[in-house]
């Protein structure tokens, strides 16, 4: 059994953690529809996702090694609430 947090978006993708999950097929499903409203900003369509990726990797280089990008990308995401 697998858990997943996320949001469907419009075109009833399963978004969670920025990454679409690909349900197998013919496997029992439940979903909770909660109240809560995500907040536009975490509601990211994978266009979006995969341009931000590609803005990283273009700069790959540039910043210097001594630089924790990883502490800075989790600092981040845990300030989104996304941890």
């Amino acid at each position: 059994m697998q858990s997943y947090q996320g949001h469907f978006n419009e075109d009833g993708k399963f978004i969670t953690n920025n990454t679409v999950v690909k349900i197998p097929p013919n496997r029992l499903v439940i979903i909770n529809v909660l109240d809560e409203i995500i907040a536009t900003e975490t509601m990211q369509g994978e266009d979006i996702i995969a341009k931000r990726l590609q803005m990283v990797e273009s700069i790959t280089g540039i910043i210097s090694p001594e630089v924790d990008v990883g502490a800075i990308r989790a600092e981040r995401i845990a300030k989104r609430g996304l941890l």
